[in-house]
């Protein structure tokens, strides 16, 4: 029998933890990016967070990964950093997509975009470490995992659910989140 572990397709280690960019005081005037990482049936939990953003009077942007097991193209990235001033990367349920996400959140965070990933619950852990991996203090919350097998209307009343929370790391200095949400 065979032990399974966690490998880190991008592989580097940081020497310090940088501490994630302070985000917005508040969502007044701010758009903000909705990153889907392209897992099956993030769209819909996407679909429903930008209705939820547009009802709060909060400009969005939608952008799509080609694929969820590497890392966004540069392209994307630039452009998110030139017409949005924060990130909602969503939605990491495995491994790989969970390392590809942080290192993309790390990467607009550098570029000046604060962000927040949305990762179900099995990869809490996973993200940690990913983020001690590259030196980055990335801010997160988590979804039941998993994803794939949920009815559109409880992927929305997920998005209902955390919304708020999203809200909160978008517009306040917090520490990793540990809170979950249920459908």
């Amino acid at each position: 029998m065979y032990e399974s572990s966690l490998l880190d397709p991008t592989p580097e280690l940081a020497s310090v933890l940088r501490a994630r960019r302070s985000p917005s005081a508040s969502l007044d005037g701010k758009t903000v990016a909705l990153m889907d990482i392209g897992k099956m049936r993030g769209d819909e939990y996407i679909d429903r967070l930008e209705v939820l953003f547009q009802a709060r009077g909060v400009a969005t942007r939608r952008y799509k990964k080609p694929t969820n097991t590497r890392t966004a193209p540069v392209d994307m990235l630039q452009d998110i950093a030139e017409n949005c001033d924060l990130v909602v990367i969503a939605l990491s349920d495995c491994g790989s997509c969970t390392s590809c996400s942080t290192h993309d959140l790390n990467d607009l965070d550098q570029r000046g975009i604060p962000g927040v990933s949305v990762l179900t619950t099995e990869f809490f852990e996973a993200f940690g470490k990913q983020c001690n991996a590259i030196g980055f203090a990335g801010a997160s919350l988590y979804v039941p995992h998993p994803m794939q097998n949920r009815t559109t209307a409880e992927l929305h009343q997920l998005a209902d659910e955390s919304f708020d929370a999203i809200v909160k790391n978008l517009t306040a200095d917090v520490e990793q989140s540990t809170e979950s949400f249920s459908a």
